[in-house]
């Protein structure tokens, strides 16, 4: 701690310093900035610097997860962020309404088709998954998130069944159909299909009914044996996601049925994921787990599925005008947080693809910065692969920080884009690295009016 302070008092002195010589330049008139733009009476200098005090730290986080673009499925053991399942829980409806199975129907197997549309991690690895019924109904109205635990009944219908995904699949033959896409099948126990076929008549008259009676299913996934990964899957694209129950009846012993189940936007779903943080890189686990945020100095830590964000914070930014005459003020030209990785993965934990930028709230809850209202191409976050870095241009927020003479110390709130449904991760170097560091970049004026 001791070290810390010296640091900020360090660095204070020096912006105070700067500000100083600045003001000194304050009542000089410009000799090419904004020359014919600006009377003979107003004086404006320039200046630059990337040694504005940051102090950030990260922390654990959650994140809603209803009906997200993703349903992941699958395990990683991370060699820094330990380990990490994620699965989901779903509704179904029927394919078509009234549904009679004839005489005697006997169920031959029944398989969950789950359309396969990107990963993360190592898809060489082995993952062992389980199905099991839902004992809560899910609720359409309700919000839910990656912590968020519903009751199962006991029976595993997937019996543990073992799978390796192949995303780059493009082409499946399954009996007579040929599908174009990647997917991942997993076989489930007969006595799900004749629970199916058994309900009563009316479930099978309109979805809601349906669903009361059955209540869906839970997707989870053991502990992998190496590092594992997660699946990417979209649950309402009925023409490769699909509950398939194959089966035969006394009214017609030799020809085969299939009757199909399928998840639409209109059924509720969410992930449902877990993290055990204790098997993760003991720095990692004394800052984000015990609490240690001094080591957010030197290094910090983004992950979604409700994992890790960043708090960052600029408390000596509300100081600058105090240092300036009557006057004379800073207007910010531009502000960039940069955003550079400390370690580089390109093999299995890869780069995230954008990071996103959030504000907090005196409340705790976050809103979006005024400059992301200027589109994304000013706002930035897209990672850089060759650069290994992000920057998010937060001039606005910085101005108005500059600007109140009164230091919010709400902050800022650092991630990566697609928190509910994707798996992504980033290590990114703290703001007291010698080179390389976690920065905000100010180009700034000081005004004389």
């Amino acid at each position: 701690m001791k070290t810390h302070h010296s640091t900020v008092l360090f660095r204070t002195a020096l912006m105070i310093g700067a500000l100083a010589l600045a003001f000194a330049a304050c009542k000089k008139s410009p000799e090419t900035i904004g020359n014919g733009l600006i009377s003979d009476d107003d004086y404006i200098s320039t200046y630059h610097t990337n040694d504005v005090e940051l102090v950030c730290h990260s922390y654990l986080d959650s994140v809603g997860t209803k009906n997200v673009s993703n349903a992941l499925l699958g395990s990683m053991d991370d060699p820094i962020f330990g380990l990490s399942q994620a699965g989901f829980c779903t509704q179904f409806r029927f394919s078509s309404a009234g549904q009679n199975f004839g005489n005697n129907p006997t169920v031959d197997s029944i398989v969950l088709q789950l359309y396969l549309t990107g990963y993360y991690g190592d898809t060489t690895t082995w993952q062992t998954v389980h199905a099991y019924e839902l004992a809560d109904a899910l609720i359409s109205d309700s919000s839910y998130y990656n912590y968020t635990e519903v009751a199962l009944e006991n029976i595993d219908y997937a019996n543990g069944y073992q799978f390796r995904p192949y995303p780059r699949t493009k082409s499946h033959v399954i009996g007579t159909d040929t599908l174009a896409q990647p997917i991942i099948r997993i076989p489930l126990n007969n006595s799900l299909g004749d629970l199916l076929m058994g309900l009563d008549s009316t479930a099978y008259r309109d979805p809601e009914i349906f669903k009361q009676h059955f209540l869906g299913l839970c997707l989870k996934c053991d502990p992998p044996a190496g590092n594992g990964s997660v699946s990417y899957l979209n649950l309402t694209n009925n023409s490769y996601t699909v509950l398939q129950l194959y089966y035969h009846n006394s009214d017609n012993p030799e020809r085969a049925h299939r009757y199909d189940y399928y998840v639409t936007s209109n059924d509720t779903y969410f992930n449902q994921i877990t993290h055990d943080y204790t098997q993760g890189d003991p720095d990692f686990i004394s800052q984000v787990v015990d609490g240690d945020t001094i080591l957010g100095q030197q290094r910090v830590y983004l992950q979604t599925m409700g994992g890790v964000k960043t708090k960052i914070t600029f408390p000596t930014l509300s100081h600058w005008n105090d240092t300036l005459s009557e006057g004379c003020h800073i207007v910010i030209n531009e502000a960039k947080l940069i955003v550079p990785a400390a370690i580089v993965d390109t093999t299995v934990f890869t780069e995230p693809r954008t990071l996103s930028l959030v504000m907090f709230n005196a409340s705790g809850s976050t809103a979006i910065l005024p400059d992301y209202q200027e589109g994304t191409s000013y706002f930035g976050g897209s990672y850089n692969s060759n650069s290994h870095s992000a920057f998010f241009r937060i001039s606005k927020y910085i101005q108005d920080l500059v600007s109140s003479g009164n230091q919010k110390p709400y902050g800022l709130s650092l991630g990566i884009n697609g928190g509910g449904y994707n798996a992504h991760r980033l290590v990114v170097n703290g703001p007291d690295m010698v080179t390389d560091n976690l920065r905000l970049e100010v180009t700034y004026s000081i005004v004389n009016e």
